[in-house]
């Protein structure tokens, strides 16, 4: 453990729920970067997609939100589209732009970056199989979890759909990640009992966010306990204190990460035929479709 982190009995985390599409968002990000500071806040979030297309690192909101991050001298992590090529975004060039979570550093610099694994693409009800035209899947998907050494410990990100396969936040833990940050950008809520799932099975502590016409803002804690929580739509902020000495504490003396055995989970990384027996079975009927 770095000795920095042992500076850091709690830590106090924040989430925002904008709207990403906003002309003055980059604005209201700076407000609430503002708000955080003078609350003390070590790192804040902001949802999937808020920053918008940038080429090379850069555009106006990245610039208005790491200016804010270094006057307050907080960690901010906030999503948007990272062209490999100027204007591929819009033209929706295969391959050539990713759906990006940046990771500001309390100095303002970019000192980290998690490219979505799993794209969110197709229509209700089972948002599956994917189109040609849909915007995921035209993107470069990431193909890892990276994890981030903070002054006040290591961190993982992961970007909406990304928080439905349990492997993701796992991976994290294991690589050392004790705070979570999950991103979202959707019109409905974040399901509270995935976030109390990942934080029980992985010793982690989370926070989330989400896009002003969803809810779900979190900040939960090891075993289960959700610290702060707004379920409304709309603007919104919420922070809490994590207690990381503790957390650290129940980490070391974990059971389950004691008694692991990697050596019989090998069946997890591959395909299975069993599953094979669902073809078919796609379609639903006019009653299954009501439920």
């Amino acid at each position: 453990m770095k000795d920095s982190w042992k500076n850091f009995d709690t830590i106090k985390v924040a989430a925002v729920q904008l709207d990403a599409y906003a002309e003055d968002r980059a604005e209201k990000m700076v407000e609430y970067i503002n708000r955080a500071g003078g609350e003390g806040v070590d790192l804040i979030a902001f949802p999937e997609f808020i920053l918008g297309a940038f080429y090379k690192d850069t555009n106006d909101v990245i610039e208005a939100v790491a200016q804010a991050a270094d006057k307050n001298s907080v960690y901010v992590v906030a999503g948007g589209m990272d062209e490999y090529e100027e204007g591929a975004f819009q033209t929706l060039e295969k391959d050539a732009f990713a759906n990006t979570a940046l990771l500001f550093g309390r100095d303002g610099k970019i000192v980290g970056k998690y490219d979505k694994n799993h794209r969110a693409t197709g229509d209700n009800p089972h948002c599956w199989p994917h189109k040609e035209t849909d915007v995921e899947w035209r993107m470069k998907a990431g193909d890892g979890y990276p994890v981030f050494d903070l002054d006040f410990g290591r961190i993982g990100i992961m970007t909406c759909y990304d928080g439905y396969f349990a492997e993701g936040t796992e991976i994290m833990s294991l690589k050392g990640a004790e705070l979570v940050v999950w991103i979202n950008g959707r019109a409905g809520p974040i399901e509270p009992y995935i976030v109390q799932a990942d934080t029980f099975r992985h010793y982690v502590a989370m926070v989330t966010t989400n896009f002003h016409t969803g809810s779900g803002l979190m900040v939960c804690t090891w075993p289960d306990e959700i610290l702060a929580h707004s379920k409304e739509t709309g603007d919104q902020y919420v922070s809490s204190e994590i207690d990381m000495k503790t957390l650290r504490w129940r980490r070391a003396n974990s059971r389950t990460h004691h008694q692991r055995r990697p050596e019989i989970y090998q069946e997890i990384v591959g395909k299975h035929e069993p599953w094979l027996m669902y073809e078919g079975e796609s379609e639903l009927t006019e009653i299954q479709k009501t439920f």
